[in-house]
This record gives structure tokens, C-alpha cells and sequence, in this order.
């Protein structure tokens, strides 16, 4: 269990930590609430994994040893209990859980607003908000759990209730993330972007839907939680290659990059940013280069200096201009 845990949480971290870093670079070259958005939430989601992992190690440790022996359906529902330290890290660990998930349901609110208008703003208001309650819900523990004084009297019927209904939070907020890459990617006709967007909708959803602690406080056989923890390094890399790949293919393509500016699509907000964002710093790193190849030709007294790649991403990045430029003044009139 413990090899298992250091696996999922460290490399999964790894990913997590490149995905926000790209995000920084993005933001510094493109200033976009909805980028400081997702920048923070996976920062704070990269920060519970590492309190995630401290909180297992504690709490595997002062487990007691298993005994062979029959433990009342109490035990399983709530767990056993760790030490002052590991219930210390739960609360913290809750606490960053429903920041990190609330950051992403603005964004992801954000990115869906064109619906606002296609659904009327009570319906959308209403849709969106559900999977934000269903998801808080459970927290109402911390202010007095007012059903968990039937837990005694009915042990059975309480705990398959509150199983059945309160077990995916998590994912149903998951699925409302995925949504926003899922939707997208309806909107794009270049293949390779369209099949990045659902690769990153598919990690999105992995990764909120699995980041969990409490299957595995309970002292079962086989443990489950184990299965839903080896899917989180899954969801952070296809979030990760996914964002990252989309975001290489839109810079790289300038028919691509028009098409976005056509559409005004909310959804596409995100990846016209981190478009623009990385074709800025493939521009900058190429401009460098060719300055340190000027240096040393100039050095060695070589006369003729290949242009060509100057050339065509200054051309590529004067028609954007000059295609922005005419839609600012057709705007206008």
C-alpha cells in the first residue's frame, strides 16, 4: 500500500507541477482570469497531493495491526480514527479539496457562459450550480453532521443511503470540468486538437474524480481505495499531454489560430490564450537562436546568413496581425 501511495501521489505530482508551469508561462505573456484561474486550482490540487501523501504515511503507520475478527458495519463507515497529527492534515486536506474545486467550477463556469444565453440564465444558473451543492454537501459535517445521529439506530439502511448518494461528488463535478475541453472540441475541425481536447477532458475528470483519502481509512480486504488511487497519476498525464499538445498544434498553425478568432465560442477562450502564449515564446526562443547564430557567423566571417525561418514566422505572424487588425476596423464600422 505504501509503494502504491508513493507511486501515484509522487508521479502524478511530477505532471502536475510541469502543467503549472506552463501555466505560469502562459500568464506571462497573456494576462486571462480564466488561466489564473486554472493555474491556481492545480497548484492548490498539486499542494493536496503532497498533504495527501504525509496524511497516508501517518495514518498507515499508526494503524493497528489487522486482527482476524468480525468488526460491526459501524467501523467501515466511519472509519477508525488516526492520531491528533494525520486528522490535522484531513481537515487541511478538505479545506484545499473544496478551494481547488471551486476555482475550477468558476472557470469552468466561465468557459461555458455562452450558454447562459442559449438556455436562459435560470436553467443554466441551476444546471451549474447542482454538481457545486451536491459537492459541499458532505462538508456540513465540520458544522454538525444532522444525520449522523441516525447512524446507530439504523445501521444498514443509513450507510447503503448515504453510500448510494453522497459516493460521487467528486466525480459529478468531475464530469462538469471535462465538459469544457469535452465541448470544445465539438467546435474544431482540425483532428489533432480535437483528439488533445478529449484526451485533456478525460484527465480533468480523472484526476478531480480520484483524488480521495477516506477508502482507504477503512480497514477492509481487499483495499479499494487502492484502485481509484492508481488512476490519479492517469488523469494528471492526460490533462497535462493533452493542454500541452493543443496548445503546441494551435501555434504552430495559423489557419487554426484564424478559425478561433472567427468563432466566439466562450469555450475557446482558453486555448486561443495558450495559443498565442506559446507561439510567443517559440517566437522569442527562435529569435534568440537566430541572434546567437548572427553572433557567431559574424565571428567567424561567414557573408551569408540564412533567413528563411525569420522570414516565415515573420510572415506567419504578420498576417495574424494584419487579419486581427481588419476584423478590429470591420468591428467598428
Amino acid at each position: 500500500m505504501k509503494i502504491q501511495t508513493y507511486l501515484s501521489h509522487l508521479s502524478a505530482l511530477v505532471f502536475l507541477s510541469y502543467l503549472v508551469f506552463l501555466f505560469n508561462r502562459w500568464l506571462t505573456s497573456k494576462r486571462n482570469y480564466t488561466i489564473i484561474l486554472y493555474t491556481i486550482s492545480l497548484s492548490l490540487v498539486s499542494l493536496n497531493l503532497v498533504v495527501s501523501l504525509i496524511y497516508l504515511e501517518s495514518y498507515l503507520d499508526s494503524a493497528p495491526l489487522p486482527i482476524v475478527k468480525p468488526y460491526p458495519i459501524v467501523s467501515y463507515v466511519t472509519n477508525f480514527g488516526g492520531v491528533v497529527f494525520s486528522e490535522s492534515l484531513s481537515t487541511v486536506f478538505d479545506a484545499l479539496s473544496v478551494c481547488s474545486f471551486l476555482l475550477m467550477w468558476i472557470a469552468t463556469a466561465i468557459l461555458l457562459s455562452q450558454y447562459r444565453h442559449k438556455m436562459g440564465r435560470i436553467k443554466y444558473f441551476s444546471l451549474m450550480s447542482i454538481p457545486l451543492l451536491y459537492y459541499i454537501f458532505p462538508f456540513q459535517s465540520y458544522f454538525g453532521d444532522v444525520f449522523f445521529s441516525l447512524l446507530p439506530s439504523s445501521p444498514v439502511s443509513f450507510s447503503i443511503i448515504y453510500v448510494l448518494i453522497f459516493s460521487a461528488t467528486k466525480q459529478v463535478g468531475a464530469l462538469l470540468f471535462g465538459l469544457a475541453f469535452w465541448t470544445a472540441s465539438s467546435l474544431i475541425h482540425d483532428e489533432r486538437i480535437r483528439k488533445s481536447l478529449l484526451m485533456s477532458s478525460i484527465g480533468i475528470v480523472i484526476l478531480f474524480g480520484s483524488i480521495e483519502i477516506a477508502p482507504l481509512q477503512y480497514h477492509v480486504y481487499p483495499p479499494y481505495g487502492l484502485v481509484t488511487e492508481a488512476f490519479i497519476p492517469l488523469g494528471a498525464y492526460l490533462l497535462f499531454v493533452g493542454i500541452f499538445i493543443s496548445a503546441k498544434n494551435i501555434s504552430r498553425d495559423a489557419e487554426v489560430r484564424k478559425e478561433f478568432y472567427k468563432n466566439a465560442e466562450s469555450q475557446l477562450t482558453l486555448l486561443k490564450t495558450i495559443g498565442v502564449s506559446q507561439m510567443e515564446r517559440e517566437l522569442e526562443s527562435q529569435v534568440k537562436s537566430v541572434e546567437k547564430r548572427s553572433k557567431l557567423l559574424e565571428r567567424t566571417d561567414v557573408p551569408d546568413l540564412e533567413e528563411e525561418d525569420i522570414k516565415e514566422i515573420l510572415h506567419d505572424v504578420l498576417t495574424e496581425l494584419y487579419y486581427s487588425k481588419g476584423k478590429t476596423v470591420a468591428q467598428k464600422s
